[in-house]
């Protein structure tokens, strides 16, 4: 594929494995640009946006969902959105944080884990479907592992790896998810088991193997099935005519202090860093039409 970002989709162990693997490096760096990302930073996001991508590819349709956690640390609330279309946009409350230990970067004191993840998923029903669970360890493939057990009820383990430079650039990001089927066997735990230590170094893995199938294969070997293939992408929605009709809610007052005290606003996208300037003019505009 042309993207260096993607995502496989596949059945192992006679089908009654299925497994979500995604190499998202771009997708992290464009985060890491857009927030002015730090390394640990940069780590903690551009492995909850492999999470986000995975888990859109467990959607149908045009269903999307959305990822935030908060483990009381210093990086503050981590949001990420994600659809099964291999889209995801994503930011962290505070950018500039980085912690290392003598492994490498240091995402349990970034995040903290003394807080919660909320899953939301809209799956176009009446209601959005809101999964929360408490944050057990700080590691977010042990965390999702957890999420998946619990919340899923879906016996799963959940791979993470990113690997940032020191000039903050992300040289890998990525992760994998294999979860049992309702058919699988004993035999399929135990031979899951068997390949963890394999799985705990993923930035390892992503940096060995280019291709993801290579990855799958140092797993399953022969015995895999791939389903589909996806690019992945960071892409953000946002735009001035989203952002006017946000703005367009403020109370009346509001919007006549910003005419007369700023001659104007301007918004900035949480979610892709996009500003957009709205003139005096264009605010007037907006006071005629809600009257």
């Amino acid at each position: 594929m042309d993207n260096n970002d993607y995502l496989i989709k596949a059945l192992a162990l006679n089908e009654r494995v299925r497994v979500y693997i995604v190499r998202n490096t771009d997708v992290a760096n464009t985060a890491r640009i857009k927030h002015d990302l730090w390394p640990s930073a940069a780590s903690v996001l551009g492995k909850t946006m492999a999470i986000g991508l995975m888990m859109g590819a467990m959607l149908k349709g045009d269903e999307a969902l959305t990822i935030k956690i908060d483990g009381n640390g210093p990086i503050g609330t981590v949001v990420v959105d994600a659809n099964d279309l291999g889209e995801v946009r994503g930011y962290t409350e505070r950018s500039h944080v980085n912690f290392t230990n003598k492994f490498g970067l240091d995402d349990v004191s970034t995040l903290g884990y003394n807080g919660y993840i909320d899953v939301i998923k809209d799956l176009h029903l009446k209601d959005l479907f809101t999964s929360t669970i408490p944050l057990q360890t700080g590691d977010l493939a042990k965390d999702f592992t957890y999420y998946f057990t619990v919340s899923e009820q879906t016996p799963s383990v959940c791979s993470l790896g990113a690997k940032v430079d020191t000039d903050n650039k992300v040289l890998v990001c990525g992760g994998l998810i294999i979860q049992l089927l309702p058919n699988a066997i004993e035999d399929d735990i135990v031979y899951i088991e068997s390949k963890l230590d394999l799985l705990k170094n993923m930035s390892k893995l992503l940096l060995d193997y280019k291709d993801l199938e290579d990855i799958l294969k140092l797993v399953f070997d022969k015995d895999y099935i791939v389903l589909q293939k996806q690019d992945v992408c960071f892409k953000c929605n946002c735009s001035k005519e989203h952002f006017l009709e946000g703005l367009a809610t403020l109370p009346k007052k509001d919007i006549e202090e910003m005419i007369e005290k700023d001659g104007g606003a301007e918004v900035v996208c949480h979610y892709c860093a996009n500003r957009y300037n709205y003139t005096k003019e264009e605010l007037e505009g907006l006071l005629k039409r809600r009257q």
